[in-house]
């Protein structure tokens, strides 16, 4: 009987060995993202707000990858500044110090500071304006609707998918927004799809009754 309690025994030590050892390499694998050396991406000052933000967009994909500490995401921010960035950030600090306010000691706060100064409030307000009034127009509807999420994303509007199902076809052309608003949909992917459907159905027509016309009217010499 005990020899058989040491022999069980012994199988499970080493299958929980085994286990260790494929959490240990699992484990590796998942941490090795933040063992490769990523470019910080130097900013120079532009007049376009959009410009920034994708710059600290791409400053946080990089953060997420390194557990780097507050103070030093302030500081690998600082080296890549060129030109007037620089002399912002100069300008900035020596303010704070000269009337006795505490150093940017987190990428939250250098964050914070740095939209304030290069995407402005208004930037915000102009986009959102611009997102009212977007058509589709001379478009297609996959950039007419990429256009469409990507100011959604940069004016930080929140809606429920109803809203923005609703917001879609209204700046549809027409023409699609008849054969479109026929359907129900559950998920705005399934409108988008079928408003690219039905374009590229109207567009067909369109070439083939062009080529009928074209053959009517063609007279041999």
């Amino acid at each position: 009987m005990k020899e058989e309690y040491d022999f069980m025994m012994g199988r499970n030590r080493r299958r929980g060995d085994r286990h260790e050892r494929n959490y240990r390499r699992f484990d590796h694998r998942d941490g090795s993202l933040s063992k490769i050396k990523m470019k910080i991406p130097s900013f120079q000052v532009r007049n376009d707000p959009e410009i920034y933000l994708e710059w600290e967009k791409k400053m946080e994909f990089i953060f997420d990858c390194h557990n780097y500490s507050d103070a030093k995401k302030v500081k690998l921010v600082v080296i890549e500044f060129t030109n007037y960035a620089i002399v912002w950030w100069d300008k900035l600090v020596l303010s704070r110090r000269r009337d006795g306010e505490r150093p940017v000691e987190t990428w939250r706060e250098m964050k914070a500071l740095m939209r304030k100064r290069f995407a402005p409030s208004h930037y915000y307000r102009d986009l959102y304006q611009k997102l009212q009034r977007l058509m589709q127009g001379s478009k297609c509807v996959e950039n007419y609707y990429k256009e469409m999420e990507m100011a959604m994303v940069r004016a930080n509007v929140n809606e429920d998918r109803e809203a923005t199902m609703a917001r879609f076809l209204n700046g549809l052309n027409k023409e699609i927004v008849h054969v479109v608003e026929l359907q129900h949909y559950v998920e705005l992917e399934d409108m988008v799809h079928m408003a690219i459907k039905v374009e590229r159905q109207l567009k067909q027509k369109r070439i083939s009754k062009y080529n009928t016309g074209s053959g009517s009217s063609y007279k041999p010499t």
